[in-house]
């Protein structure tokens, strides 16, 4: 506004002044406009810059930091400057310098620079300082990641199985590397078709109710049971509220009933090699209720019974996180076949696990044409949190992607 009146006064001297100052005088308004002008141009380049800036002081800090495990402070230090030198690289701007400062389990980046200025020299700004902070901690936050996994009978197709197991295998690697020390990081894998399977060792677990798999016919009756549990009764369904009575149990199928048991659930665990042994097991086969899949990647987040994870540690900072993955839409539960009416158990499952504070990530491989699923996208934590993809090659980068959202849930600022 200073300016437009400004220069709303000179226009008016000017024409009614016709002595040879006045072009003087207009010369010095021309200064000022392309003062003004400039300006914004180079404070634009210099928030761009900023912003490039803070990306790689996190990703250093990060990088650093996850593999601090046994290295004195000072190699923390040269890792870290060596991790920045590499992610900032500006044409006509030398690395910045970094001041890295390591205490206890924290280690701090700080840089600034002074981002040479195109058009304010005019005015007699030479240049504008740019700076940024990033801060990590290890041994203070701790992640704990579900993964509920589609293993239904279509991901038999277009490679999706295959990619499946690909990708998470890539995903366990990542979130191990993040690991410093035993517990850092825990993860769980709940594999679901129309059922999860808790593993026959559970056959005599007083949270099951195992008549529900026994079957009668004229000619007797029989329990066949290879683990497979279906969806609680109602509300229990939709929570991960601790069984204490027979209606809050988790009911038995029969397995001549369960159009395929996949392979058992993997409860919370820092054993990387039985993590990838259970996703070798992974086979497709069953329809597809998500609901289930959902609640039992819920219950390996929960203590107590009956998946028993473990007790956190006050001295700890605790991330929550579900990742679910299917390639179709609801198709069959315990108490619908209707897929209306399992989206709205499955909404109402969502809505509860965000309420826990659980970050909740969702991932629809749609290689069929299926419309997109309104129920996963409106089940994620938020809009960037919900991948759709039609290609199960995408499952590799949208899990490193994620895998990186993880390990930097652990950096503060």
């Amino acid at each position: 506004m200073f300016y437009l009146l400004f220069l709303h006064s000179l226009v008016r001297r000017f024409r009614r002044d016709t002595r040879g100052s006045v072009a003087i005088i207009f010369a010095i308004c021309l200064i000022a406009i392309f003062g003004f002008i400039g300006s914004a141009v180079d404070y634009s380049r210099a928030s761009r810059l900023q912003a490039k800036l803070q990306s790689a002081l996190d990703a250093a800090a990060v990088a650093a930091s996850s593999r601090a495990s046994g290295k004195t402070a000072d190699e923390i230090r040269a890792d870290a400057l060596t991790y920045f030198a590499a992610q900032f690289r500006e044409p006509g701007i030398p690395t910045p310098q970094v001041v890295a400062t390591v205490t206890d389990s924290t280690l701090e980046l700080t840089a600034t620079f002074q981002m040479p200025a195109s058009f304010l020299p005019v005015i007699g700004i030479d240049s504008v300082g740019v700076g940024a902070v990033a801060k990590t901690a290890w041994g203070i936050t701790r992640l704990r990641v579900a993964l509920a996994l589609d293993n239904t009978g279509s991901m038999a197709s277009a490679g999706k199985m295959d990619a499946l197991k690909s990708a998470t295998l890539s995903l366990l690697s990542q979130l191990q590397a993040n690991a410093r020390n035993d517990g850092d990081v825990l993860v769980s894998i709940v594999p679901f078709a129309k059922v999860v399977n808790v593993g026959t060792a559970h056959r005599n677990a007083p949270w099951i109710r195992m008549a529900d798999a026994t079957v009668c016919t004229w000619w007797g009756c029989s329990t066949t049971w290879s683990g497979a549990i279906q969806d609680r009764d109602r509300n229990n369904d939709i929570t991960n509220a601790t069984p204490i009575g027979s209606s809050t149990y988790f009911p038995a199928m029969h397995e001549s009933y369960t159009g395929g048991t996949p392979v058992a659930i993997q409860p919370l665990t820092s054993n990387w090699g039985q993590l990838r042994s259970t996703v070798a097991q992974m086979r497709p086969q069953g329809n597809t209720n998500q609901v289930i899949g959902l609640a039992w990647a819920w219950q390996t987040l929960t203590q107590g019974s009956p998946m028993h994870a473990p007790v956190e540690d006050p001295k700890f900072t605790f991330k929550r996180a579900i990742i679910l993955i299917s390639d179709g839409l609801n198709t069959e539960s315990r108490h619908s076949s209707r897929q209306s009416e399992i989206d709205a158990r499955q909404a109402l499952l969502c809505h509860a696990v965000k309420a826990a504070g659980v970050t909740l990530f969702t991932i629809q491989v749609n290689t069929g044409g299926d419309p997109t699923s309104a129920v996963l996208r409106a089940c994620a934590s938020s809009s960037d949190k919900f991948t759709l993809m039609t290609n199960p090659t995408q499952l590799l980068t949208t899990l490193t992607d994620i895998g990186g959202q993880l390990t930097r849930l652990r950096l503060t600022r």
